[in-house]
C-alpha cells in the first residue's frame, strides 16, 4: 500500500501530531557530483578554478618592494612638482608686487590723463526736457503746475554719455630680443601701468597677451584686471620665444578682438603693442594692409617702442639698413618705412602717462579725420 509506505518513512506520530524527520532517505532524482579530476583543464576559464597549492598563492618580496618604490617615487615627484609649482608662484607673486608698488603712481596719472582723452560713449545718465521719457525732472514740476500744465517738457532720458565702452587689448613681446636687450621688465612695467591705469578709470574690457611666435592671450576681455591677474600674467612671461612673428600677432590679435565683441563693433577697440620696435624686413607689406583692415574696423594700432635711455647708440630712432636697388646698395634709416602709423619710442617710464595721453589725443583726431574723409 502506497499511502503506508509514506507514513512509515515519515514517521507520523499520530498522537502529538508532529512530523518526525525522515531517516536514512536518499534522493533517487538527484546524483552527486564530483569536482573533474583534472583542474589544469586550459579551457576552464580562470575564475572558475579552484588554487589549491597555497604556494601559488605566495607574492614574491621583490615585486611587493619594487610596488612600494615606484609608489614612493611617484608621490616624491608629485610632491617635487607641488613644490615647484607653489615656488613659482610666490615667484611671480613678488615680481607683480614690485612691479605694481613701482607703477601704482604712474597708473594713477595715467587714469587722469586720459580721462579727457578717451571721453564716455556710452549714455547711461539721465538729461534733457522731453515729453515723455523714463523719470520727472522734480525742478520743471513747478512750473509745469504754474503753466496750467502747459509746460509739460518734465520728462527725462538716458541721452548724457557717462560709461566708457572701449576694448582694450595690451599685448607684450615674449621673445627672446626682449631679455637680451634687458627690456622685458620695462615691458612689463608698461604693461602694467597701462593695465592698472585704465581699470581705474573703467574704460570698459581689458585683456592682456603675449607674442612672439604665437599670440597666447593670457587675461580675457571679460574679467576685471586684479592683482590676482598681474601675478598670474607676471608668472606667463619668460621672455623664450625665438623669433617675433609681428604680422602674425596682429592678425590674431584682430581675432581675439573679433571673438571678444560678438559681432559688435560700435565700441572703440585699442591695441597697444610693447616691443623693442624690431620687426622682420618681409613682413611689412602684410603689416601696411593690415593696418588698413584694422582702421576699416575702427581699431587702433599703438606701438609703444621700449628703449633704455643708457643704451642710446643702440636706439631704434639711430638704425640703419641697408637696401639694394638696382644692384646699389641703398642706406636709409630703419624707422623711416616703418609700417606702424602710430608709435611712440618709451626710454623713461616716469614719462609714459604723459606721452600716452598726448599721443592718444592726436591719434583718435587724426583717425577721426581719415574716417569722415573715406566716408
Amino acid at each position: 500500500n502506497t499511502s503506508d509506505t509514506m507514513d512509515e518513512n515519515m514517521g507520523v506520530n499520530e498522537e502529538d501530531g508532529e512530523v518526525d524527520p525522515p531517516e536514512n532517505v536518499e534522493d533517487q532524482g538527484q546524483e552527486e557530483t564530483e569536482p573533474p579530476e583534472n583542474d589544469d583543464d586550459p579551457t576552464d576559464p580562470v575564475g572558475s578554478r579552484v588554487v589549491s597549492d597555497l604556494s601559488q598563492l605566495n607574492v614574491k618580496d621583490g615585486s611587493i618592494d619594487k610596488m612600494q618604490g615606484e609608489e614612493d617615487s611617484k608621490i616624491s615627484q608629485d610632491e617635487d612638482m607641488l613644490r615647484i609649482t607653489e615656488a613659482a608662484h610666490q615667484e611671480a607673486r613678488q615680481r607683480w608686487g614690485a612691479i605694481h608698488s613701482e607703477t601704482y603712481s604712474l597708473a594713477r596719472r595715467l587714469c587722469e590723463k586720459l580721462r579727457l582723452v578717451m571721453e564716455p560713449l556710452v549714455a547711461s545718465k539721465l538729461r534733457g526736457d522731453y515729453r515723455t521719457g523714463k523719470r520727472i525732472n522734480m525742478k520743471r514740476v513747478i512750473g509745469y503746475i504754474a503753466s496750467s500744465y502747459r509746460k509739460d517738457k518734465i520728462w527725462l532720458r538716458r541721452t548724457k554719455p557717462a560709461k566708457r565702452d572701449y576694448r582694450v587689448l595690451v599685448a607684450v613681446d615674449d621673445s627672446e630680443s626682449m631679455k637680451k636687450s634687458g627690456m622685458g621688465e620695462m615691458a612689463l612695467r608698461a604693461m602694467a601701468t597701462l593695465a592698472t591705469g585704465m581699470t581705474q578709470l573703467e574704460v570698459g574690457e581689458i585683456g592682456v597677451a603675449s607674442f612672439g611666435d604665437e599670440m597666447r592671450l593670457l587675461h580675457p576681455f571679460h574679467l576685471p584686471f586684479t592683482y590676482e591677474s598681474g601675478v598670474s600674467v607676471t608668472s606667463s612671461f619668460q621672455f623664450a620665444q625665438q623669433r617675433t612673428r609681428t604680422a602674425l600677432c596682429v592678425e590674431s590679435a584682430m581675432m581675439a578682438l573679433d571673438e571678444s565683441s560678438g559681432g559688435d563693433i560700435s565700441s572703440m577697440q585699442i591695441v597697444f603693442l610693447i616691443s623693442d620696435g624690431r620687426i622682420e624686413r618681409d613682413s611689412r607689406a602684410s603689416l601696411r594692409r593690415l593696418m588698413r583692415e584694422m582702421m576699416e574696423r575702427n581699431i587702433l594700432m599703438a606701438m609703444i617702442i621700449v628703449e633704455g635711455s643708457e643704451k642710446a647708440k643702440d636706439s631704434i630712432v639711430n638704425m640703419k639698413e641697408v637696401s639694394f636697388v638696382n644692384g646699389k646698395p641703398k642706406v636709409k634709416p630703419f624707422i623711416e618705412d616703418y609700417p606702424f602709423p602710430y608709435y611712440i619710442v618709451l626710454d623713461d617710464m616716469q614719462n609714459l602717462p604723459s606721452i600716452l595721453g598726448d599721443a592718444l589725443r592726436q591719434w583718435f583726431e587724426m583717425l577721426t579725420r581719415l574716417q569722415t574723409s573715406n566716408r
